[in-house]
């Protein structure tokens, strides 16, 4: 081979490691289910670290986020972070609020409504087979189906992801993988 042939391999080799290498350098663990990450206005300062907090506790449900939106603002003590993520399978997003203060994060609410549509039927499906549920949503309208998250189930049933379906005056707490519903609540304030 000729030298300068031997050379320009090198330099080749040797600038896709040096890519690869700034790379990883300057990206988070971002997991495969986030596709596009955005955090629209100023970042905080430790965002690598926030960032690897947030995908301990943000995640889809039975799909893949297309695009995860993190907003923060802080004061004195803690930054208030909103991430909304949508999926390319529902019309509606997830959101979770959180606070980030002492290196910690912490979960203060959420709505997480980004349920493909076959999941979705399935839980109103699921719903609808409960004969008190069925005999009050005639003429209703569609429901809201919602996902409600271990720490929050576990005051109702179990820790464990359940999803709740709601019409106007009554609502469903149903267990997907039991396929059954675990509770049921009337705008009266009782629950079954």
């Amino acid at each position: 081979m000729k030298q300068e042939t031997i050379i320009t391999i090198i330099l080749l080799i040797l600038g896709l490691g040096i890519g690869l290498a700034f790379d990883a350098e300057n990206s988070t663990a971002r997991p495969g289910w986030v596709h596009n990450l955005q955090w629209p206005g100023e970042q905080p300062d430790n965002v690598a670290k926030i960032e690897e907090l947030l995908f301990l506790e943000i995640a889809p449900y039975k799909t893949e986020y297309e695009m995860v939106n993190i907003s923060s603002n802080s004061d004195i003590n803690n930054i208030h972070i909103r991430v909304m993520a949508t999926t390319i399978d529902s019309d509606n997003p997830d959101i979770y609020d959180f606070v980030y203060e002492n290196d910690e994060l912490l979960l203060t609410g959420y709505l997480l409504e980004a349920i493909p549509v076959r999941y979705r039927n399935e839980a109103i499906t699921i719903a609808l087979n409960d004969r008190d549920v069925a005999s009050s949503v005639r003429n209703s309208g569609d429901p809201s189906v919602k996902r409600i998250l271990p720490g929050t189930s576990q005051k109702f049933y179990v820790s464990k992801t359940l999803l709740s379906v709601t019409w106007k005056g009554i609502s469903a707490l149903i267990d997907p993988e039991e396929k059954k519903v675990v509770q049921v609540w009337k705008e009266s304030g009782t629950a079954n």
